[in-house]
C-alpha cells in the first residue's frame, strides 16, 4: 500500500512543516541564484536590454539563449528534489522508497509502459489537431540547437518531473492522507496545489484562468488517479516526464513561459479544444492501464483509509522500514 505508508516512522506536523520549508526555500532561494546570476550578468554587459516585467522567464530579452533558459528555470527543481530525497529519512525517519511506491522496489516496467503508452497518445492527437486545423504550426528546426534542447529536456526535464510527482503525488499525497483518512481528498487537495504554481505564469494571461488552470487541476487529478489506483507514483512519473519532454522538444509558442527552439511553434490553437483533447487521452489512458495492471473498481478512489493502531508494528513487520539486531533492539 502506497498512501499508508505515512504511518509509518514519525509525522508530526512540524516535521512536515519544516520539510516543505526546507525545500521551498531550496527552490525558490538557493536553486534561483544561478538565473539571478546570469540575467544580472547579462543586463551589466549590455545595459540597453529591456526585460519583459510580465514575463521574467523571456530570456531573449536578456540576451541569453532558450535552451540556457531552460536549463536556468528547471535546475532550482535539482535542489528541491535533493533537499527532499536527502531529508526524508532523517526528518520522518523512513526510506526514500516509501516516496515512490507502495511496493520494495521501484517498478520501472510501469515507468517505461507509461512513457510509451502516454507518448503513443500525444503523437496520435497532436497529428490529428494539426491535420483537423486545430492547432497551426510552423516549422522552425534548427539541428544544432535541437540537439541541446533534446539533452537539457532528457536530464533537467526528467529531474523536474521526478521532484513534483515525489513531491505533489508523493510526500503531499501521503500528508493529506493522514489527514483526511481517505483516497480522493489527497488526490484533489495536491491537485488543487499543483495547478496554483501556475497562476503567475504568462500562459494565464495568454488563455485565460477558466482554461489554464482547469488543465492544470484535470492533469494533476489524472496523475493523482493513476498515483492511487497503481499503489505508487511510477506510472504518474512516467506520463509527467514524457509529457515535459514531448512539448519541450516539438512545440513551442509565444504565450510560453519558457521559449525553446523546438520543431514547431504553434500560430494558433483552440485551448478549449485542447483542454477536451486532454481529457480524451487521459480517460483512454486509465482504461489501458486498469485493464494492463489489473486496477480495482474505481470506487476505491473513494475507500477510506484506516489509521493503524500500533504504527511500529507496521514499520517492521509490513514495511521493513525498521531492521533489528539479534537481540530484537532497534537501531
Amino acid at each position: 500500500m502506497f498512501l499508508e505508508k505515512v504511518f509509518s516512522g514519525k509525522n508530526d506536523i512540524g516535521r512536515w512543516i519544516a520539510l516543505i520549508m526546507i525545500v521551498m526555500t531550496g527552490i525558490f532561494v538557493v536553486g534561483l541564484i544561478p538565473l539571478k546570476i546570469a540575467m544580472f550578468l547579462k543586463l551589466n554587459d549590455n545595459p540597453d536590454l529591456v526585460p519583459d516585467p510580465e514575463n521574467p522567464f523571456d530570456f531573449w530579452s536578456y540576451d541569453i539563449s532558450p535552451v540556457t533558459g531552460l536549463a536556468l528555470t528547471t535546475f532550482p527543481f535539482v535542489i528541491g528534489l535533493l533537499a527532499l530525497l536527502f531529508l526524508i529519512r532523517p526528518v520522518h525517519e523512513r526510506p526514500v522508497i516509501s516516496l515512490f511506491t507502495g511496493g520494495e522496489s521501484f517498478r520501472w516496467k510501469r515507468f517505461f509502459w507509461a512513457i510509451s503508452m502516454w507518448l503513443l497518445l500525444l503523437v496520435l492527437y497532436s497529428s490529428i489537431s494539426i491535420a483537423a486545423g486545430i492547432q497551426k504550426i510552423q516549422t522552425q528546426f534548427n539541428l544544432e540547437n535541437l540537439i541541446y534542447l533534446i539533452i537539457v529536456s532528457l536530464v533537467l526535464l526528467t529531474i523536474k518531473a521526478v521532484f513534483e510527482e515525489t513531491f505533489f503525488r508523493g510526500y503531499l499525497m501521503q500528508g493529506f492522507t493522514k489527514l483526511f483518512l481517505n483516497r480522493w481528498m489527497p488526490a484533489l487537495a495536491t491537485s488543487i496545489l499543483f495547478a496554483g504554481f501556475y497562476y503567475f505564469y504568462p500562459e494565464v494571461k495568454a488563455f485565460g484562468l477558466r482554461i489554464l488552470l482547469p488543465h492544470c487541476l484535470w492533469f494533476g487529478i489524472f496523475l493523482g488517479i493513476c498515483t492511487i489506483m497503481d499503489e505508487g507514483v511510477e506510472i504518474a512519473l512516467g506520463i509527467h516526464v514524457i509529457n515535459s519532454i514531448f512539448f519541450a522538444i516539438f512545440f513551442t509558442d509565444q504565450s510560453n513561459a519558457t521559449q525553446t527552439p523546438a520543431v514547431f511553434n504553434i500560430l494558433d490553437t483552440n485551448s478549449f479544444i485542447e483542454l477536451i483533447g486532454l481529457l480524451l487521452i487521459s480517460l483512454l489512458f486509465l482504461q489501458f492501464a486498469r485493464r494492463k495492471f489489473s486496477w480495482p473498481d474505481w470506487n476505491y478512489l473513494f475507500s477510506k483509509i484506516e489509521e493503524p493502531e500500533i504504527s511500529e508494528e507496521m514499520n517492521n513487520e509490513d514495511y521493513g522500514f525498521l531492521e533489528e539486531d539479534e537481540d530484537n533492539e532497534r537501531y
